[in-house]
């Protein structure tokens, strides 16, 4: 079994901050060190999980753009030429 080590953290807080803090934290029956270590471990998990994200959207990206430079990709004048008749075609429904 692994042996936990602790340290201390230390910062300053607002005083009505603090005070809500403190409050929120025994309400749900917990201390204000149990409380602080679930929002690091929220912190962490939330912070790693936004950077899996962005790294699958950027190679999703990267492979979205080699694939349009392998096919030949579709001309701009085209899209506009198909959204402006898309766009005609929604104001003569409106």
């Amino acid at each position: 079994m692994l042996v936990s080590e602790e340290t201390k953290l230390t910062f300053t807080l607002d005083a009505r901050l603090h005070e809500a803090f403190i409050a929120e934290a025994t309400a749900l029956g917990l201390t204000p060190s149990q409380a602080l270590q679930g929002l690091v471990r929220e912190f962490i998990d939330h912070s790693a999980r936004r950077r899996d994200s962005e790294v699958f959207l950027r190679n999703k990206v990267d492979a979205s753009r080699a694939s349009l430079l392998e096919a030949g990709g579709i001309p701009a004048e085209q899209i506009e030429a198909e959204f402006a008749a898309w766009r005609a075609a929604a104001r003569r429904r409106a």
